[in-house]
C-alpha cells in the first residue's frame, strides 16, 4: 500500500545556526538562529564536564557546529536538539 504522506519525500529543513554558546555550572546551552535556546546537562559531554572554564570558552562556531579544537571535540545544533550524548 502506498502512503502519499511518506516522510521520505519531505524536504529536510536546514539546521538552525548556532549564534551563542554558554555554560552554567551544570549545563551547556546554545542560542539558535531560529530563536530557540537549548540547554543540556554537561554530564552528556564528559570532555566538556572535565574541562576547565578556560578550555570550555575556547570554542569556535561554524554555522551549526561548535568546535573545541584544544579538546578535539565538536557538537552540532542537531546533537543538542536530539539529546545525543557524546564523549
Amino acid at each position: 500500500m502506498s502512503n502519499s504522506l511518506s516522510h521520505e519525500n519531505k524536504p529536510r529543513r536546514p539546521l538552525p545556526l548556532v549564534e551563542a554558546v554558554w555554560f552554567s555550572r551544570t549545563t551547556l546551552s546554545f542560542d539558535l538562529s531560529d530563536g530557540r535556546s537549548i540547554s543540556v546537562p554537561l554530564f552528556f559531554y564528559p570532555p566538556l564536564l572535565a574541562a576547565s572554564e578556560d578550555l570550555r570558552r575556547g570554542y569556535e562556531i561554524h554555522a551549526s557546529t561548535v568546535y573545541w579544537d584544544t579538546l578535539k571535540f565538536k557538537l552540532t545544533a542537531s546533537d543538542l536538539l536530539s539529546g545525543k550524548r557524546k564523549g
